[in-house]
């Protein structure tokens, strides 16, 4: 697939570069705090997931919410 030019202007996005760049001073010994992406280092809460399944599984809510949100949230 040919795609245009302007697509290598693009770039890569800067959170990965910060992201590799941390993982580069891990590899080193270096102990980082990770910030740059928004993965936590905790599972998230067995009653969060349980309420997501149901949501998914039982109400279908399998689409993008509306762009102005969820008006009882």
């Amino acid at each position: 697939m040919r795609l245009a030019s302007r697509m290598e202007r693009m770039g890569t996005e800067t959170a990965f570069e910060a992201a590799a760049r941390a993982r580069a001073l891990e590899a080193t010994g270096r102990e980082v705090i990770h910030l740059e992406i928004g993965e936590p280092d905790f599972d998230t809460p067995r009653n969060v997931s349980e309420a997501a399944a149901r949501a998914l599984l039982d109400e279908g809510a399998t689409h993008y919410t509306a762009a102005t949100g969820i008006a009882p949230l």
